[in-house]
């Protein structure tokens, strides 16, 4: 079972036996008010069982109500064995049982005849079991409440894992679909072109260069895809740990911006920088963190119109940093947005169309995630900018010459 999954059960055991606890002791004072209102004024006044007595505590009457049954069981017992063994148990049951149960019994029974002290005393013992037995009840009612409300919790959660086991087995099918599919288109096109060349049938130098150009370009979205898969199954292994270290967040997210500068040029996208000149500190892995803000910037790139102006700004808020990367380009559809940072949401025409693969937005998240952050998409914005991709992280803030302290 899974640490979450554990820690779960943790909580629902401690709350269960809490209200266990107030039940039995509820139940344990409605038997104690009954025992002592109703059962042995009874006792003592009809049947003459004048140890049950309601003035005598709880603690005494059952004390005393234990002694008699070991007497009765102890006599019992020393009728059957012979020799002076029986003689010595009974000794020690009158002697620790105690005069006062002996007394009463005897009292009880002077006057009776041995069929009617048979009786009496099988009754004593009948009645003995069965206030003994009332008192239990409360407890044998919780285990076996206790019992089925856990077995019941425990089957609830080994369902769910077992659902989650299910849906990552499709995820990591679908996956690998996905992966085979966005592998093999720009495969063909390499192979078509590549034989057209063998073969002799583009004999114009132009034309080769054309058909050479397409087998990079194919070349070269075929590794990107398989550096993403290859970061996406990284950050997804059970062993990856990340490397973290005090950082400057503003200069992280300006060298992520300065890397992409060309490519935005050559887009004709404008790109809006609002970022803090001071030096801010957070704890991160820097090149995890960086390469989450690259693949949301390319994301933007990719997938917005030449002439889109983009926008990145960060902002902190007491402890807390905001970075927006925002675009006034194309929106998300309602139907894909709410998947936007699963793997390979993106239908395969959008993949085809915009040279995508799927994975940078879901690396992103598992970077934010792992940095203990959250990421959203914001749609329909007022202003200049219509979306935004908005990342939420606690920070640790310092002072260093011209930087802050907050």
């Amino acid at each position: 079972m899974k640490k979450d999954h554990i820690q779960e059960l943790k909580g629902f055991l401690i709350q269960k036996f809490l209200i266990i606890l107030v039940f039995i002791a509820g139940s344990e004072a409605l038997i104690n008010l009954l025992y002592n209102r109703a059962v042995y004024p009874w006792l003592s006044t009809t049947m003459q069982i004048n140890f049950f007595m309601p003035e005598i505590t709880t603690g005494e009457s059952f004390a005393t109500l234990g002694k008699g049954i070991l007497w009765i069981l102890g006599h019992g017992i020393a009728a059957a064995i012979p020799y002076g063994l029986g003689r010595e148990l009974a000794e020690f049951s009158d002697k620790w049982a105690g005069k006062y149960i002996v007394d009463q019994l005897m009292n009880q029974t002077a006057k009776m005849s041995g069929l009617e002290q048979k009786i009496y005393f099988l009754g004593v013992v009948v009645v003995s079991v069965l206030l003994v037995s009332g008192l239990l009840i409360p407890y044998i009612l919780a285990a076996i409440g206790f019992s089925k409300l856990v077995a019941k919790r425990v089957a609830e959660l080994e369902q769910v894992e077992k659902e989650k086991r299910e849906e990552y087995e499709k995820r990591r099918n679908l996956l690998l679909s996905d992966v085979a599919h966005d592998l093999k288109t720009p495969m063909t096109t390499v192979t078509g072109y590549a034989s057209a060349l063998v073969d002799g049938k583009v004999e114009e130098e132009n034309q080769q260069q054309e058909y050479l150009q397409v087998i990079y370009n194919k070349s070269m979205q075929m590794s990107g895809l398989i550096t993403l898969l290859f970061e996406y199954v990284k950050l997804d292994s059970e062993g990856f740990k990340l490397k973290k270290s005090k950082s400057d967040i503003p200069e992280i997210l300006r060298e992520s911006v300065a890397a992409l500068y060309t490519d935005f040029k050559k887009k004709d996208m404008e790109i809006e920088i609002d970022i803090p000149e001071i030096s801010i500190y957070s704890v991160v892995d820097r090149i995890q963190f960086q390469r989450a803000i690259t693949n949301l910037l390319n994301n933007a790139i990719k997938h917005n119109p030449p002439g889109t102006k983009t926008g990145i700004t960060m902002k902190v808020n007491g402890d807390i940093i905001e970075i927006r990367v925002c675009d006034n380009g194309v929106l998300i559809p309602p139907e894909t947005a709410k998947y936007v940072f699963d793997p390979f949401v993106m239908g395969d025409e959008s993949r085809n169309s915009h040279g995508g693969s799927g994975l940078g937005l879901s690396i992103v998240q598992k970077i934010i995630s792992m940095h203990g952050g959250t990421i959203q998409l914001q749609q329909d914005l007022q202003g200049e900018f219509k979306k935004a991709f908005v990342i939420n992280m606690k920070i640790e803030l310092e002072e260093e010459k011209n930087g802050i302290s907050v």
